[in-house]
């Protein structure tokens, strides 16, 4: 639960920073408080997860991972019976699309919602850089270089380019901010 949090905050923090990247006819189409909001909260679903699965290191036996694939339909289910929510849970749901179709639901390229190929590319960059149960951290340079190889494949060409503009000062600020609310996060609640 701590790790998600942390993970959470970064992926929230790491979208503002590239919302404001963003070109102005993009923004102009998306609401910048939704999309942060949704960011922090695009895998709310995992809550349905045992985090024994969770944090599994090594590979996931097939029910695992079908059990981990169903948190993008949780989430949506969890926010959209939120008052306000409806609009972010659809595209929460859709945060593991790919652009060539071979993401959870088989959506293409401009079938999925804008906002979730952002989080998508957001989502990624943190599991890059973050360190995990299952593997060890990697710098932001390496992060641009794994994004950039699935540019057109797995990730919106547009937005990845405008994602690595992106200054790694920038987004290095935003790691250390998540991992001071991590820190205040663990102090309040200890355990």
């Amino acid at each position: 639960f701590p790790y998600t949090t942390l993970f959470r905050s970064h992926v929230q923090l790491l979208t503002e920073c590239f919302y404001e990247q963003l070109p102005f006819a993009v923004k102009m189409a998306i609401d910048g408080e939704e999309l942060s909001f949704g960011a922090l909260l695009h895998d709310i679903g995992k809550i349905c997860v045992p985090e024994k699965i969770l944090n599994k290191p090594g590979k996931l036996k097939k029910e695992e991972m079908e059990l981990i694939k169903n948190h993008a339909e949780m989430s949506e289910k969890i926010l959209g019976s939120i008052y306000g929510l409806e609009g972010v849970a659809k595209w929460v749901k859709y945060h593991h699309e790919r652009v060539d179709g071979n993401g959870y639901y088989h959506l293409k390229g401009d079938m999925i919602p804008v906002e979730a190929k952002i989080i998508a590319i957001t989502e990624a960059y943190s599991s890059i850089v973050m360190a995990s149960s299952f593997k060890p951290s990697r710098t932001h340079e390496d992060a641009v270089v794994i994004l950039k190889m699935g540019a057109g494949t797995q990730f919106d060409s547009e937005l990845i380019d405008c994602f690595c503009r992106i200054s790694s000062q920038k987004l290095k600020e935003a790691t250390g901010e998540a991992m001071r609310i991590f820190e205040k996060f663990n102090f309040a609640f200890p355990g």
